[in-house]
């Protein structure tokens, strides 16, 4: 029976948290819609500029670290001894954390002049004020998790996007009516991650003091050698806030080249800012697109894992290969859609239908972010994490170094294929350098049908917008959108499932995994007993 509560706490527990995290990266993408109509073009490149570093800090004491530190946690036995490894880790992230605090203020004037915008610095300096705050939430978050209790992560993240998320839009409705400047605005804005970090370890420091630790703990000394935890730190922990923060850093690079590259290829500097707001509505877009495909790759984890653990190879790879699947339709559909309904959906969620291009070619990335989160996935249940670190770093380095040479020469859309090719080179070398785990996941047969629904999808949605157009609707250009988008989007949908149903393009097991349409079917009462 204690078996089969504990096991009942641990699915509750990881139900909770993945609805939490589903909530809270929901939360962080919606809300940059009202909050860039509120502010301008202007004031969302002021924004962006900087997001990259609060959204890089936010992944490592949401996602990465975490994980690693609960990790660790179940790996050690002697309870004390989990005490003293979470408070080991913790001084060591502390000293991390002030070292990147002290460079976030003191040198954000150096930084605010490599992104080409010396008003940058006051916004700078706002948002390094949360990295005080990581090392104790990340290690209470990742201590808890590896007891099996998810509820400080799980409430504390949902606190702290709440929080932050009203007091971003509280700011840009108080930036409209006073008139304040793009970079007033920013300067408060990014003070709402350390507010938000705040009330999250308010919460989570609540909870350790009701916890009941073992005796004599504070006597007690990790076994584990400094040497060796840093080691574990900078690989495994530095692998998984990688892949957290992979299209963060591509974001970093964007922030130090493209208002830049912009002046180069001939454009002003109020001129390159204004474009660069534009383009960074796609970041919005592509992490809308990535909160399915996220959540169905963490979703499988614990499955691989166990699997790995017990030889269980045909169920491994069973696991591995539908989940990439299934991730790569979903992933491809959304891309394509988006490319169909750009300038209606640019127009409907931003006013305007500004580089529909530019956004609708960012917008693919969703598919490649997607195979490089799920061949993680299989390559962490091995413990394998160096591979990754390599293909993302390698991946970074490329996006760095062509960045402004294809934005000079092409202009803004030289930044979009910039990304692209970063994220094609990480993709390919993880698949090079893990040939024998990632071998034969992806059916290539499978993906040439789903070529040919996509061209129907496609032309479909077309079709529709072409039809609509001819109506010359005498309305507001957004309601107009709305409307569009209203139909070709249901008919898209159905559109893609329809024709995968037509050419048999999924098996039943592929079917019960895709969100909602794998809810749909179980309670139609489908099942499968497939073995191949």
């Amino acid at each position: 029976m204690k078996n089969s509560s504990r096991r009942q706490q641990v699915l509750r527990g990881t139900l909770l948290l993945t609805i939490a995290s589903f909530v809270a990266k929901l939360l962080s993408a919606v809300y940059r819609i009202p909050f860039q109509n509120m502010v301008g073009n202007i004031g969302f490149y002021v924004y962006q500029q900087i997001y990259p570093i609060y959204g890089i800090g936010m992944t490592f004491a949401l996602t990465g670290l975490p994980v690693f530190i609960s990790k660790l946690v179940v790996d050690t036995k002697d309870p004390r001894d989990k005490v003293a490894l979470a408070m080991k880790i913790q001084n060591i992230l502390i000293v991390v954390c002030l070292t990147v605090f002290c460079i976030l203020q003191f040198a954000a004037g150096l930084i605010a002049l490599k992104m080409d915008d010396p008003k940058l610095a006051p916004v700078i300096q706002s948002v390094s004020w949360m990295f005080l705050f990581i090392p104790i939430l990340s290690t209470w978050r990742g201590y808890f998790q590896g007891k099996m209790e998810m509820r400080p992560t799980a409430y504390s993240q949902v606190i702290e996007q709440v929080v932050r998320v009203s007091t971003i839009l509280l700011v840009g409705y108080w930036a409209v009516k006073s008139a304040a400047s793009p970079y007033k605005m920013g300067q408060l804005a990014m003070l709402s991650a350390p507010i938000a970090g705040f009330c999250a370890l308010l919460f989570v420091m609540i909870w350790v003091r009701r916890h009941s630790f073992p005796v004599n703990w504070r006597r007690h000394q990790s076994t584990i050698q400094n040497r060796l935890l840093i080691k574990r730190i900078l690989l495994e922990g530095g692998t998984l806030c990688l892949v957290s923060a992979v299209m963060l850093l591509l974001q970093l690079a964007d922030s130090f080249s493209v208002v830049a590259g912009l002046q180069s290829f001939g454009y002003s500097l109020s001129e390159a800012q204004n474009i660069k707001g534009i383009y960074d509505r796609s970041q919005t877009l592509v992490q809308l697109g990535q909160v399915l495909s996220i959540a169905s790759a963490t979703a499988v984890l614990p499955g691989l894992v166990l699997a790995n653990k017990h030889h269980q190879d045909v169920t491994f790879r069973h696991v591995a290969a539908t989940n990439l699947r299934t991730n790569l339709a979903i992933s491809l559909a959304m891309s394509v859609g988006l490319f169909g309904l750009m300038p209606q959906i640019n127009r409907l969620l931003f006013a305007s239908s500004e580089l529909n291009l530019t956004i609708s070619l960012y917008c693919f990335s969703i598919i490649l972010t997607s195979i490089l989160m799920t061949y993680n996935v299989i390559l962490q249940s091995k413990d394998n994490y160096l591979k990754t670190m390599i293909a993302i770093i390698v991946g970074f380095l490329v996006k760095t170094l062509v960045n402004h040479w294809f934005v000079s020469l092409m202009g803004i859309i030289g930044a979009s294929t910039a990304t692209l090719l970063s994220l094609v080179v990480m993709v390919v070398l993880m698949n090079v350098l893990s040939r024998k785990e990632l071998a034969q996941l992806i059916s290539f047969k499978q993906v040439s049908k789903l070529v040919i629904v996509l061209i129907a999808m496609l032309i479909v949605v077309e079709l529709i917008v072409l039809g609509m157009s001819m109506l010359d609707l005498t309305i507001n250009p957004r309601i107009e959108a709305l409307i569009v988008a209203s139909v070709a989007i249901p008919l898209g949908v159905v559109t893609f499932f329809g024709g995968c149903v037509v050419l048999k393009i999924f098996t039943i097991r592929e079917w019960l995994a895709i969100p909602m349409v794998g809810k749909f079917l179980k309670i139609k009462g489908v099942t499968t007993h497939e073995n191949r």
